[in-house]
């Protein structure tokens, strides 16, 4: 006999479907995976937009962007949240926001200059 604390059951029967077919799980570890299939789900298969697609021109030309707006912003986050897809900690940004303003400016300056864009 699998090792238990004789407690009643906490999680009703499942039912679900697998094509089809209706199912029902049971056991904790049936319940469990049907449980981690709905709450997380397979992530989809990434679909480049931009294959293909044809967009209009831009209306008008993106403004230039300040120190003081990269400054404002980079002493906007809260320093303790996760990092980014760059991996650096918003706590390195917060506090060394004066040292990397002029740096982050040229960056975001020639992003736009030439039309780049992050691509997830």
């Amino acid at each position: 006999m699998p090792a238990s604390d004789r407690g009643k059951a906490r999680i009703q029967a499942l039912k679900f479907s697998i094509g089809e077919e209706d199912r029902t799980a049971t056991t904790n570890s049936e319940k469990g995976t049907v449980l981690a299939k709905g709450f997380f789900p397979r992530k989809p298969h990434s679909q480049d937009p931009s294959e293909g697609a044809i967009y209009p021109e831009a209306c008008c030309k993106t403004d230039a962007v300040m120190e003081e707006q990269i400054l404002r912003q980079l002493k906007k986050l809260k320093p303790y949240k996760a990092p980014g897809p760059d991996g650096i900690p918003n706590v390195v940004l917060t506090k060394c926001a004066d040292m990397l303003v002029e740096r982050l400016h040229w960056i975001y300056e020639a992003m736009l200059e030439k039309g780049l864009q992050y691509k997830p």
